[in-house]
């Protein structure tokens, strides 16, 4: 019996070396056919509707020797082996030397199409083209968008036609390079019914950009440290600073910035701020970000105090940056744009009544009497108000 199937995109219908039990008919949705190196999946191919998946069967092979990983929302059928195979079985001959024929061609330019990725970076996008596919959607939108303020909106069929016959970019990696900028809200599909059938469901009928500016200073920025030799190291995404970067930013949010764009704060606060994010800020952190092209300046006062600066527009621009390498990081690495793994932000540590060990500052429950982490004995810390709060 045949049954229908529905899977969602990032799930595999069948991975490289499972057994092959079942013949494969596509209904409708897109599946990568993709292999593994290096942990990253590399596509060789991608097919649709219409697409069976019997080569393999047909040329007498016992297991995969790729996988299909789901792109979008796809429906397939599932056709039993053996009823296939009493099919194909019951065909003419000259019908089945012709289609073995055909799927003998379609291994062999399979197998070139292997040879050829792996010769080059197999990455869905891969360093020589990131600044490519972001300028590319900068530059359609700036000459052929509609531009109101620092944001431009674009029907989506001219993009695709302007991306793929004005520069040559990939369709397929230029959607993937939208969907990032729109997980991260820097933009915005917009959907609507199709022209040529108003009673079809909402499909993507144009894109809009936030900010064509901070695009732009992703792509230049990208550009001139990937071809500047000795500097490709500021283009490696640092997990770290990227955090520190980020609660800095929101330590200094409410701070309004001088003539020059500087803001200023006292450093003792936000080192108080970094302390509730489980951070001992130090100088150490100070200049990992200066290893990144960031720098704060600590300008002692009158009172003893000492004030932190730094040019706010600058580090909010290289948040941006660091956010969209991370995102391409990922697309590599899966080989999609996975848009529900969202990153809510830097967490607060969580704040428990308990007492801290004075010996390894671990923080125990009320009323403990040794410290289960190193074994001392707790010193009783209770006061008129009970026991200090401590963070855990």
């Amino acid at each position: 019996m045949s049954g229908v199937r529905v899977l969602k995109k990032g799930e595999f219908l069948f991975k490289e070396g499972e057994k092959i039990q079942s013949v494969w008919i596509v209904q409708s949705g897109q599946i990568s056919l993709c292999l593994q190196k290096n942990k990253k999946n590399v596509e060789v191919m991608s097919v649709g509707a219409g697409y069976v998946f019997a080569d393999l069967v047909i040329l007498g092979l016992p297991n995969y020797n790729y996988s299909g990983l789901i792109m979008n929302e796809t429906k397939v059928v599932e056709v039993p082996l053996e009823s296939f195979r009493q099919q194909y079985d019951s065909l003419h001959q000259i019908n089945k030397a012709f289609i073995k024929g055909i799927c003998e061609k379609l291994k062999w330019s399979m197998n070139e199409v292997k040879s050829s990725r792996f010769e080059k970076d197999p990455s869905a996008c891969s360093e020589d083209v990131v600044a490519k596919v972001f300028g590319t959607i900068f530059h359609v939108l700036n000459h052929k968008g509609l531009k109101e303020g620092a944001s431009a909106k674009i029907d989506w069929q001219t993009m695709r036609q302007y991306s793929q016959r004005i520069f040559g970019e990939s369709l397929k990696r230029l959607e993937q390079a939208t969907q990032i900028l729109v997980k991260l809200k820097l933009a915005d599909y917009i959907y609507g019914k199709s022209p040529d059938d108003p009673n079809s469901k909402d499909e993507i009928q144009g894109f809009e950009l936030h900010d064509l500016n901070a695009l732009e200073s992703f792509f230049e920025f990208y550009q001139y440290y990937y071809f500047k030799g000795g500097k490709s190291e500021l283009l490696k995404f640092d997990e770290s600073n990227y955090n520190v970067l980020r609660i800095l930013i929101l330590a200094y949010e409410g701070v309004s910035a001088d003539k020059f764009g500087i803001v200023t704060k006292d450093f003792g606060e936000v080192v108080e701020f970094f302390g509730e994010y489980g951070i001992n800020l130090g100088a150490g952190h100070f200049t990992s970000l200066e290893g990144k092209g960031l720098f704060c300046k600590r300008k002692p006062i009158a009172d003893g105090k000492v004030h932190l600066q730094f040019e706010i527009k600058e580090f909010k621009t290289q948040q941006d940056i660091w956010k969209i390498i991370r995102e391409i990081d990922r697309w590599n690495e899966k080989g999609l744009i996975d848009m529900s793994d969202i990153d809510d932000g830097p967490k607060k540590k969580k704040i428990i009544d308990g007492v801290e060990c004075s010996d390894c500052k671990a923080v125990m429950i009320l009323n403990s009497k040794f410290c289960s982490e190193c074994g001392a004995k707790l010193v009783s810390q209770n006061t008129n108000s009970g026991v200090d709060r401590k963070a855990a």
